[in-house]
């Protein structure tokens, strides 16, 4: 009772700081929600515009933080002091000094809900200038109830932005001017002749009756589709657009989102551990189709959470998807983590692959070590899961070629470190 009423009170001060911040400063505000790429979207607008016009004159939360705490905490340019009440202290006297002190051009924020009445809140806030959409697919669904309830709530994103870039899949749904993005050829932002291969993917964006080439040293389509709406972005910030393509061109992945990594024997791990999914972990799966004729393919899936009571479907919608858009050949294997997956994918997997299932990411990494030790075909280990438990970073560590890559794994903290250590230790008993 008292740390709720605490929390009110502290979650009060903030959002009433930073609306003052907000107010006081005016800075350009680009927004982005949904479920599918909307961190990395967010990270690539942040780091685009912070080469075209000064890194110090944007800001983004480069912790990802994106609800009620998070997104006063980028206003305020500030991490979370957790429990520490002296750091407390400090973040609201950091909060006001920034009421007097220089502050950003933009301001790149990243909307994350995951209970009805939290975007109203955060728009409260702060209501972007522009506003970008990502897919909305199952997520959070706890308190939601619906996915159509959950979409109406990303939606009011859209309601006083100047500037609206959705993506193509909820043009049904919107009823406001906007922009659309996707790799179809019917939106106002697209790609095709996309090419697929162990170094990258290109492809050319057709963009306002202009073709734009495009290299990304990332694997997937998807890939491509996550940079499209900052062709939009740089034409009404009067930023050449052929500049995305410039930054494309050395923009890797964030740790985690489907990074490249060099596993033992000449493997190539796509690392995707950091999140993932339906939507996600689907398109990540069909990107690797290019690949199965000269490749094995090692998938290494964990469960999607948050999912409520929409848990078996969406998990057996995905298997079934699997055994529809991969051939079903020897050289593709599944090692499943979690119980989800246990449960309700890997008996329709197994029907057409060969499935190792385990609660234990160490101790598939393992079982991944010695398979790849074994076979002299060239081998992708693709990994991807939903935060909460599963932790599929740490059986990649018994695979990676480079013991200093471990770093570049996501959730490499001390802190981190320590929950994990709890939960590998919880399997045991």
């Amino acid at each position: 009772m008292i740390w709720d009423y605490m929390h009110h009170i502290i979650l009060s001060l903030l959002a009433l700081v930073a609306r003052l911040i907000i107010a006081r400063h005016r800075p350009y505000i680009i927004g982005v929600t949904g479920t599918v790429g909307k961190t990395t979207i967010t990270t690539h607008i942040a780091q685009f515009l912070s080469k075209e016009k000064w890194a110090k004159n944007v800001w983004y939360s480069r912790y990802h933080y994106n609800g009620e705490y998070g997104l006063p905490f980028t206003i305020i340019g500030t991490r979370t002091p957790g429990r520490n009440p002296f750091l407390w202290v400090w973040v609201f006297v950091l909060a006001l000094s920034r009421l007097v002190r220089p502050y950003p051009r933009y301001l790149v924020l990243e909307y994350g809900i995951d209970h009805p009445g939290e975007m109203d809140f955060l728009l409260s806030i702060a209501t972007p200038d522009i506003a970008v959409l990502t897919p909305v697919e199952p997520n959070h669904l706890e308190q939601f109830g619906t996915l159509e309830h959950y979409r109406e709530h990303k939606i009011k994103l859209l309601q006083q932005a100047t500037t609206r870039i959705i993506h193509e899949s909820l043009r049904q749904y919107i009823e406001l001017d906007a922009l659309y993005y996707s790799l179809g050829a019917l939106s106002d932002i697209d790609a095709s002749h996309i090419e697929i291969n162990i170094s990258g993917t290109n492809a050319t964006v057709h963009y306002n009756k202009k073709d734009y080439a495009i290299q990304l040293p990332a694997i997937g389509a998807f890939q491509i589709e996550n940079l499209l709406p900052l062709y939009a972005i740089a034409d009404i910030l009067s930023i050449d657009p052929n500049r995305v393509s410039r930054y494309a061109l050395h923009g890797s992945p964030e740790s985690g989102r489907s990074s490249v990594l060099s596993g033992i024997d000449d493997t190539t791990i796509i690392d995707g551990s950091y999140n993932g999914g339906y939507l996600s972990i689907r398109e990540g799966i069909i990107s690797m189709r290019s690949f199965i004729h000269s490749h094995r393919i090692i998938f290494l899936l964990g469960d999607m959470r948050e999912l409520g009571t929409l848990s078996r479907d969406v998990h057996e919608r995905l298997a079934h998807e699997i055994c529809d858009l991969i051939p079903h050949e020897s050289r593709v294997v599944f090692y499943l983590v979690g119980p989800m997956m246990r449960d309700y994918t890997a008996a329709i997997l197994g029907s057409k692959f060969q499935v190792i299932v385990s609660l234990s990411s160490r101790d598939l990494g393992e079982q991944i070590l010695r398979d790849i030790r074994k076979n002299t075909t060239p081998t992708i280990v693709y990994a991807k899961w939903s935060q909460n438990t599963i932790f599929i970073e740490e059986g990649i560590k018994y695979f990676l070629k480079n013991p200093e890559d471990i770093s570049k794994l996501p959730r490499q903290t001390a802190n981190w470190i320590h929950k994990k250590e709890i939960f590998f230790q919880s399997l045991q008993k």
